[in-house]
């Protein structure tokens, strides 16, 4: 399978993650220290308020760009093993993670929560835990991961249709807990959702007609142009 990732868009993300988390602790020190001066109330409760934001964003990032298992780490492990005709892009698209396919284009959209998910009735919770308390603020909501791929989707196929007219390019989603320690439970068996290990075998098992060599390329060209166009910026 060939790979391309958006290693700037990843470092520098992760950059950001550690000045800010360091950032955010520093005021938060700097809030402690100022908090013992009877005339500095104000100042000690402003960089407490700025040093939990600081620190909340910071921490938001690591999980994203730093933290394992990376969304695209993941990815990668999960579908090696696929043939050059599957070529995986990360932070390239106006999707963040899209897969070529021999038969058409798969959008993933990854979440990396490490716990029980439910989905029944189109609604989807984790139950409470205290330790979640400490944490919340700094994870990705669980939101509906199911709207949110089919947003991605249409993002994908509006991009595909201002490049190639006809015939009309296939493009499917999947959402995609990549966290080893995430426990599904989905009422709706046929709702494309998926524990990356079993990523592999569940696209092994789907049954598409193969899209034609001139369409195979075009789509190549179109993502590579938008790829490169956001790589330079």
């Amino acid at each position: 399978m060939r790979l391309t990732t958006n290693d700037k868009l990843v470092q520098q993300r992760s950059t950001w993650a550690r000045y800010l988390t360091f950032a955010g602790m520093g005021l938060l020190l700097a809030s402690l220290v100022t908090s013992f001066m009877s005339d500095q109330i104000a100042l000690a409760y402003g960089t407490l308020i700025g040093g939990f934001i600081t620190a909340m964003i910071g921490s938001h990032l690591a999980s994203k760009w730093i933290r394992p298992p990376r969304a695209d780490q993941a990815l990668e492990k999960s579908l090696k093993g696929f043939d050059n005709k599957h070529h995986l892009y990360n932070y390239l698209l106006p999707a963040e993670h899209v897969l070529v396919t021999p038969s058409g284009v798969l959008v993933f959209k990854t979440k990396q929560h490490d716990d029980r998910i439910f989905c029944r009735n189109g609604r989807w919770n984790r139950p409470w835990k205290w330790t979640r308390l400490f944490g919340a603020l700094a994870q990705e909501p669980l939101g509906n991961p199911i709207v949110e791929m089919e947003y991605d989707v249409g993002k994908i196929q509006r991009l595909l249709q201002d490049k190639i007219q006809a015939p009309p390019i296939p493009v499917d989603g999947y959402v995609v807990f990549t966290h080893p320690r995430a426990q599904l439970t989905i009422d709706d068996p046929a709702l494309p959702v998926v524990m990356a290990d079993d990523l592999k075998n569940t696209l092994r098992k789907r049954k598409r007609e193969a899209l034609s060599p001139p369409a195979l390329e075009q789509i190549e060209k179109t993502f590579n142009e938008y790829a490169n166009a956001k790589a330079a910026k």
